[in-house]
């Protein structure tokens, strides 16, 4: 038999060429079916999508005007037990004066919850808004460490700043740095036990000022330092004297942070404290912005 000629009839080769047409037909069939079912699923997920950013937008509005109309009587009830407490507290029992400070107390916690609140809403709505400006970044610092210093030795602990020595120009929004000043060094007051002491220092690299906060605190387990930015989220580690927090500080802290260019961090070891570090861009020293 010549080697040209196939082994196999002439009919058996019709028989596969039908064979293999049409298991290429059920092949296409089948991918166009599951090309029409992708593009139905992405038709579906994409209303999804924006059904969620409609609703989300709706929740923002909400807590924003909620928290907005919360805020007037929760300032005039704290500030009349403000008042109670200075002029009227000799005049009044001491049980009288307890229930005075708790109405205190639980309305400046509120309060402060209706704020964070209001930050969170506005920032998930894209509405971070920085008033820019050319700052003593180094002096700033160090005024605050001195404010908070004074609510600090209440639990008898130092608060301790270690600057460059200079002044320290660039360009942010001082109101809204002194916002994570404040939420950081309240932080790790507010964990670290009486006697110990807070450290906050500015350093400067080539392309960078970093601000660190240092705590004596017991420290956040490995397992729960990513909970510590997202809202409303918290973790086992407790105050030391019973402090409570509203769990959006650190949420608004690094929404804050972001908005400036920078980049916030933490380092932490559990019954060694905490110590959290913010970058901010080393453009700003030189009285640019990035992007400008």
């Amino acid at each position: 038999m010549p080697w040209s000629r196939s082994p196999w009839p002439a009919g058996w080769r019709v028989v596969a060429d039908v064979a293999a047409g049409e298991r290429d037909s059920f092949y296409f069939d089948e991918l166009s079916q599951l090309n029409n079912e992708l593009v139905t699923a992405q038709r579906e997920l994409a209303k999804s999508n924006h059904e969620l950013a409609r609703l989300n937008d709706q929740k923002n509005q909400f807590l924003g005007m909620a928290a907005h109309d919360l805020r007037n009587p929760l300032d005039v009830i704290l500030t009349y037990s403000d008042f109670l407490l200075e002029e009227a507290a000799p005049l009044l029992p001491a049980e009288q004066v307890d229930f005075i400070s708790t109405i205190r107390s639980s309305s400046e916690l509120m309060l402060r919850l209706v704020e964070d609140l209001l930050d969170i809403a506005r920032i998930e709505a894209g509405k971070l808004e920085l008033d820019l400006e050319r700052i003593d970044l180094a002096a700033l610092v160090e005024r605050n460490v001195s404010l908070n210093q004074a609510l600090a030795v209440r639990k008898g602990i130092a608060v301790r700043f270690h600057g460059p020595g200079e002044p320290l120009e660039m360009v942010a929004d001082p109101v809204k740095l002194e916002q994570v000043l404040n939420n950081l060094i309240g932080n790790a007051v507010k964990f670290s036990p009486p006697g110990s002491a807070v450290d906050v220092g500015v350093t400067v690299a080539a392309d960078s000022v970093t601000i660190s906060v240092r705590d004596r605190g017991p420290g956040v387990p490995a397992d729960e330092l990513d909970r510590l930015f997202r809202p409303f989220e918290r973790t086992r580690v407790r105050s030391t004297a019973g402090e409570k927090g509203t769990g959006l500080g650190l949420a608004i802290v690094k929404r804050i942070v972001e908005g400036h260019r920078g980049e916030i961090r933490v380092e932490s070891e559990a019954g060694r404290g905490s110590t959290f570090y913010v970058s901010l861009p080393r453009r700003g020293l030189e009285g640019g912005w990035p992007g400008s």
